[in-house]
């Protein structure tokens, strides 16, 4: 353990025995070795499945690691369960079922606030108005929480996890319901928050970026492993493909197989626009127009900087390596 982080984990492994007949056991962390400073917000990235919330969970002490060491804080989580737990916030993606449905908005804050984490209950009340104004959430706080929307449920559990002022908080997509509005707002809460209280966030995201916008650092699992840790653009280049050209049509379908055998294309995705990976973009750009023209097609083609998405395209649909630059 390295007392300069505030989160830290060695050889840590998390294997989910197989149930019945037939079913054999899955390795959903596979020796992840993480070290997040204290006061900055860390993006953990990944696939479904790749292990991101198995994680989280240990981190929170809701999961127990099958092999390896975690701390938090300094605190061990296997062995320093409530220590952990007294300095953490916590808003996972069933969160939601620890709220009390017939109680308002405000009065399930000001139970977790004030009942079960000793904030002085004017304290909380303050604290309570502050967040929602922040995240324009204040009309919502004498409604039942049984009313909202999904949403608006989520916000609610990510607010109730930062009112007693943690030190460290694990954050499992906190934005995957939200509209773009609400989400704007909540990631632009968070950073603030966590500059003006010295606080670390570790969320998880699919949310490129949300990821780009908010992370100090981040980092990318598959199959659980951490195959890369550093800042949002490190990882964008962290790919071997270095550059990406980007063609808009208004059926690209007839043209993939053929972007696909360009020769230097290493990787092509689409989703509504047509991205093609490649190490000399200039010549693939040539190509493509020269494609087009004899097909009698008109598009938009042109060079673009790799973005994170499509560095996340590439390492989880390719099996490509990360690399350093």
């Amino acid at each position: 353990m390295d007392t300069q982080f505030a989160v830290q984990t060695q050889s840590l492994r998390k294997i989910y025995p197989g149930r019945g007949h037939g079913h054999t056991a899955v390795e959903a962390l596979k020796g992840v070795d993480l070290a997040v400073r204290p006061g900055e917000v860390f993006g953990l990235l990944g696939p479904n499945g790749a292990g991101k919330t198995t994680l989280v969970r240990i981190l929170a002490t809701l999961l127990r690691g099958t092999a390896g060491h975690a701390w938090v804080g300094g605190y061990d989580v296997a062995k320093n369960e409530q220590d952990v737990q007294r300095i953490i916030g916590y808003a996972g993606q069933d969160s939601e079922r620890s709220a009390y449905f017939r109680l308002t908005v405000r009065e399930n804050l000001l139970y977790f606030a004030h009942a079960l984490r000793g904030v002085p209950i004017r304290t909380a009340h303050e604290r309570i108005d502050a967040f929602a104004a922040a995240v324009g959430f204040t009309d919502q706080l004498d409604q039942h929480f049984t009313a909202l929307s999904g949403g608006q449920k989520q916000l609610v559990i990510v607010l109730r996890a930062l009112l007693h002022q943690p030190r460290v908080v694990f954050l499992d997509e906190p934005s995957k319901s939200l509209d773009p509005v609400t989400a704007d707002r909540v990631r632009g809460f968070l950073v603030e928050y966590a500059r003006q209280h010295a606080v670390t966030i570790l969320l998880t995201t699919h949310n490129m970026e949300e990821a780009e916008e908010i992370c100090d650092h981040i980092g990318f699992i598959n199959g659980g492993l951490l195959q890369f840790v550093g800042t949002p653009r490190e990882f964008r280049h962290s790919v071997t493909v270095q550059e990406t050209v980007e063609v808009t049509l208004p059926d690209p379908e007839p043209f993939l197989s053929q972007f696909r055998e360009l020769s230097g294309v290493s990787h092509v995705s689409t989703d509504g626009t047509v991205r093609l990976y490649c190490q000399d973009g200039f010549a693939v750009l040539d190509e493509v127009v020269t494609m087009l023209k004899q097909a009698g097609v008109k598009a938009s083609v042109s060079m673009v900087e790799p973005s994170l998405d499509d560095a996340f395209s590439i390492l989880v649909n390719s099996g490509q390596e990360v690399v350093r630059e």
